[in-house]
């Protein structure tokens, strides 16, 4: 008897598993900017110097930064790519989410037509993509009724990100909100002892907002801790945007809803 094709499997898009992609990512961002940070407190002049001069030559040593020059520009690179790799990842993460809204959707609304299911999925997708961050937000609100606390604070992360790249870091008017600011919120824990004469309670350990406040004509410098403190404020966003996804699918499908079936490739 000939051998059968094999049939090709129907690929499943979840709630759970998008959830993982990214908490995975996102924790791997975050260990790999503590370990730079850490990496740059040990580093020192003379070991530095040695590196540089192993090879014994240099593509252009008199453009050979000292090691003041280097320890700044590492640090506004690593600013730099720590901004965008969050938003790359929160703008992809959105993605996924608005992909299986919209299969949660149409799966009732074309319930047994997989043609006209699987074309309304695929223009209304390509359109998501194509739209910069903060029209995601609007989508997703007017698609679904998907609302993100941390919009702003996702916004305020793309002007920094527009600001470090173009501006050196420079603060200008075009980046600040109607107050006249340009405001940064972070997810930070806080740890609540017990009251006087009640010691023996364990202390409250609470996660709470914080914010950095920019005027006209500051200059964008972040701390370590507030570096760390955005890729925990990006994990928050990721719990709430799971959420209100999984609100949707019950609202829209009931119970099993957060499992769909993927748009076949054109």
């Amino acid at each position: 008897m000939a051998n059968e094709e094999p049939k090709p499997q129907q690929q499943v898009i979840s709630l759970q598993a998008i959830s993982q992609n990214f908490l995975g990512a996102l924790q791997r961002q975050f260990d790999l900017l503590a370990y730079n940070l850490s990496a740059s407190q040990l580093t020192e002049a003379d070991k530095y110097e040695i590196f540089a001069r192993q090879p014994r030559i240099m593509p252009v040593q008199q453009l050979h930064m000292n090691f003041g020059q280097v320890q700044a520009y590492a640090r506004n690179l690593l600013v730099r790519q720590t901004i965008n790799d969050l938003l790359s990842m929160s703008s992809a993460c959105m993605d996924n989410c608005h992909l299986l809204c919209q299969l949660i959707k149409n799966q009732k609304e074309h319930a047994g037509d997989m043609e006209a299911m699987n074309k309304a999925v695929g223009e209304a997708q390509n359109n998501f993509v194509r739209v910069p961050l903060q029209d995601k937000f609007d989508l997703l609100e007017k698609g679904f009724g998907i609302m993100c606390e941390l919009e702003d604070g996702l916004i305020s992360m793309g002007i920094a990100l527009r600001s470090l790249m173009t501006k050196d870091g420079a603060v200008e008017q075009e980046d600040l909100d109607d107050d006249g600011e340009l405001v940064f919120e972070f997810k930070t824990v806080q740890t609540i002892n017990p009251p006087k004469g009640e010691e023996e309670k364990k202390p409250e350990v609470r996660v709470v907002d914080t914010n950095r406040t920019f005027k006209l004509g500051d200059k964008l410098e972040f701390s370590n801790s507030e570096l760390l403190g955005m890729s925990i404020t990006i994990g928050h966003f990721f719990h709430q945007l799971f959420r209100s996804v999984d609100e949707y699918g019950r609202k829209t499908m009931g119970e099993q809803a957060t499992p769909a079936p993927a748009p076949e490739a054109n």
